[in-house]
């Protein structure tokens, strides 16, 4: 599928509230359709002048965007911190209310229990959503490499290079503080709740395994409903979803292309954000940079 479609197909399954803090793909590739190509032999070529005065003006577009991003992931990440401590808390209230406890009535025993699943429950929406926001910052930086590259084919400049390293350096795409909540609140949910199945680790599953994960999860679903809540269980599908676009993405092209979304996520460590940032792209590595100079094709298309 191409990348249009994918990213398409991931706006409608994510949460209504987020779709418009995503890249405006659609628009952007029908604004670039409507520049001057240097690719056409009957158009006039463009002056130095007006070139500098397009570039600038379609950079401005895409600080804009940037600027996006980067309001609402730390704006999302700073919500996550406050309610991940928020959770900690009540789950150490609660041990704290369990040792001193002398008397273990049926009556305490389902105040517990009805605790413990509300901990449960907002744990795993917050997993969902934190995962998801990992999602979000994946997919818009593979949407602006995708108009950036059509950008260059399109008006014949060498903009995409130098745009992707200051890219690199946003906060939305310096995900390791994101990445350690996510792995911090996954381990309270195996230690909590060791034989509950709700959680979907954050980095994308092998594909061999990506479609037992899906079927378990449809089939676990309407259970998971009655003790989750239908907004938590949303949430999980809209992960799912996430992921699978993410999983889509990483497909490897069929030509070596240092700056394919397959490329970037296999330069990432095993513990890597499952998101591109500047330390752990390959962007960032002189053969890199000297390798997309001399590179003529880009295999990705959209």
């Amino acid at each position: 599928m191409k990348f249009g479609k994918e990213f398409k197909t991931h706006l409608e399954d994510t949460i209504p509230e987020w779709r418009d803090k995503f890249l405006c793909y659609k628009p952007l590739k029908k604004l670039l359709k409507n520049l001057p190509s240097s690719n056409h032999t009957n158009n006039a070529p463009i002056n130095p002048s007006s070139f500098t005065h397009l570039e600038a003006w379609f950079v401005t577009i895409l600080n804009d965007e940037l600027d996006k991003f980067n309001d609402f992931y730390v704006d999302k990440e700073e919500e996550f911190v406050i309610r991940f401590q928020e959770l900690k808390e009540r789950i150490e209230r609660l041990k704290e209310k369990s040792s001193q406890s002398e008397r273990y009535t049926s009556e305490y025993e389902d105040e517990f229990s009805e605790e413990m699943m509300g901990i449960r429950k907002d744990l795993v929406t917050i997993h969902g959503e934190m995962v998801l926001l990992k999602n979000y910052s994946s997919l818009n930086f593979a949407g602006l490499i995708k108009i950036l590259k059509k950008y260059d084919k399109r008006t014949g400049g060498v903009l995409r290079l130098p745009f992707t390293q200051l890219v690199l350096r946003q906060p939305v795409f310096t995900t390791e503080p994101l990445t350690r909540l996510v792995h911090e609140c996954e381990e309270n949910l195996e230690r909590l709740f060791p034989l509950q199945e709700e959680v979907i680790q954050s980095n994308p599953a092998p594909e061999n395994q990506s479609k037992s994960l899906e079927d378990n999860t449809t089939n676990d679903l309407p259970d998971a409903s009655s003790t989750l809540g239908e907004e938590t269980v949303y949430i999980y599908r809209s992960t799912l979803a996430a992921m699978k676009a993410i999983k889509g993405l990483q497909k490897e092209s069929s030509t070596s292309n240092p700056f394919s979304f397959s490329s970037l996520f296999n330069n990432q460590d095993a513990d890597s954000t499952g998101a591109v940032t500047a330390e752990n792209s390959a962007t960032n590595s002189p053969a890199t940079l000297h390798n997309e100079e001399s590179t003529v094709k880009d295999p990705d298309s959209s």
